[in-house]
């Protein structure tokens, strides 16, 4: 069974430290879990208002994660540039 986005932001917050399992409870508590209230977290306790900005900033995310905001895309495009330079 695929894990929800939900969960996989849930992972994504918990692991990288940006906030307690019982903060991210309390909030989902009052607000709901769904994406919109994860990214609050994120936004709330970081600054940033994505996760591909987490990303960018240095922050561990997942193959997942990445396939969902289409960020593993960008890689191959990247890697297809890449060849083309040493053509």
């Amino acid at each position: 069974m695929k894990e929800s986005i939900e969960a996989m932001l849930w992972d994504f917050i918990i692991d990288n430290n940006i906030a307690t399992e019982d903060e991210v409870r309390l909030v989902t508590d009052i607000n709901g879990l769904n994406e919109e209230t994860m990214t609050d977290i994120i936004y709330a306790k970081t600054g940033l208002r994505s996760y591909e900005q987490c990303k960018d900033e240095g922050y561990s995310g997942t193959d997942e994660l990445d396939s969902y905001y289409c960020l593993d895309e960008d890689e191959e495009d990247n890697e297809e540039e890449d060849e083309d330079e040493e053509e």
